[in-house]
């Protein structure tokens, strides 16, 4: 019993790496990798909120990062960026139906944002997000 937990969670763990790498490399040119966060979300209940991840990430003035997200092949939602300057809506990766899996964005103020992953429409899904620098 142990054993087999040991082995998932080592098979588990290789596949979150390949994910991050496959992602990474998606990126582009011209970028210097930061951070990049995994990210495995419920689906939402009947009254519950959207399940969502957060995370604190310190960006510079007048420096352009590029977010990317991508999806596990098992995920059934698409991955959402939205970034927060305390409780402002900067930018967020869904416009209107459309679900954009980057974008780049140049920070007028230096401090704490708050990136929020969530998945489209509350589904289940898992998925990693990436955080770059331009060049």
């Amino acid at each position: 019993m142990i054993a087999t937990s040991l082995f998932y969670l080592a098979a588990s763990a290789q596949d979150q790496k390949e994910m991050v790498s496959k992602c990474a490399l998606s990126v582009g040119e011209n970028t210097t990798y930061l951070k990049d966060y995994v990210i495995k979300l419920p689906k939402a209940g009947e009254k519950a909120n959207l399940p969502v991840y957060k995370a604190d990430f310190l960006m510079m003035k007048k420096q352009s990062y590029r977010f990317t997200m991508c999806n596990a092949e098992s995920s059934n939602g698409e991955l959402i960026l939205a970034l927060y300057d305390k409780d402002k809506l900067v930018i967020t990766s869904k416009v209107g139906d459309k679900v954009y899996n980057s974008f780049d964005f140049t920070c007028n103020k230096t401090g704490k944002y708050t990136l929020w992953y969530t998945f489209n429409n509350g589904q289940q899904g898992m998925g990693v997000g990436i955080v770059s620098l331009l060049k």
